[in-house]
């Protein structure tokens, strides 16, 4: 796949649909902010950023939770820049140790939920005392393999390929602080 030219790049998201606006996705950061805060009272967790994706959300809701936690992120990768998820590919572990840990994970959106199931069972094996998981999108799919579901959503979209707020398209538009979709043909 040819790399896009700043033309290409423009076009696209010209051609593309808006579905949140920065102001929607802030207030949706807040009542996620206020959900996981009861989720997590008492505990002092670990929040897990999954990058690159869940960069955004993790900046934007350790700032708005009032408990108290220790940061850290792991990145994997199922897309490498394509519009069509493949197998998980691990680049970085979390450097804290997980064995008896209250953990959660944010992440930009739960798609088909095979990232989410393999993390949860990753921090299971790590010996992990609970874990949840906190989502900006949740996406309507016909099907999914799991039955897992986040613990903590806050917005949803149909099923159409998204980007933005940390989101990619071909590696770019992980930048925009809204939420596009390609629009459908």
């Amino acid at each position: 796949m040819a790399t896009p030219n700043q033309e290409d790049l423009q076009q696209i998201l010209n051609d593309s649909d808006l579905i949140y606006t920065q102001a929607e996705i802030a207030a949706a950061v807040i009542q996620m902010a206020t959900a996981t805060d009861q989720l997590l009272a008492g505990t002092r967790p670990i929040i897990i950023a999954v990058m690159n994706g869940g960069m955004p959300l993790t900046a934007d809701l350790i700032r708005a939770l009032k408990t108290y936690s220790r940061l850290d992120y792991l990145q994997v990768a199922r897309y490498q820049d394509k519009t069509v998820g493949g197998q998980l590919h691990w680049h970085k572990q979390p450097q804290h140790a997980l064995a008896g840990e209250t953990v959660l994970l944010v992440d930009d959106i739960f798609d088909e939920g095979e990232t989410l199931q393999e993390l949860v069972s990753y921090c299971k094996a790590q010996g992990a005392k609970q874990i949840f998981s906190a989502v900006l999108l949740y996406k309507h799919k016909q099907q999914r393999k799991h039955g897992l579901m986040p613990d903590v959503i806050g917005l949803e979209v149909a099923d159409r390929y998204v980007y933005g707020y940390g989101m990619d398209y071909q590696g770019y538009f992980r930048d925009l602080a809204d939420i596009y979709a390609l629009r459908e043909v």
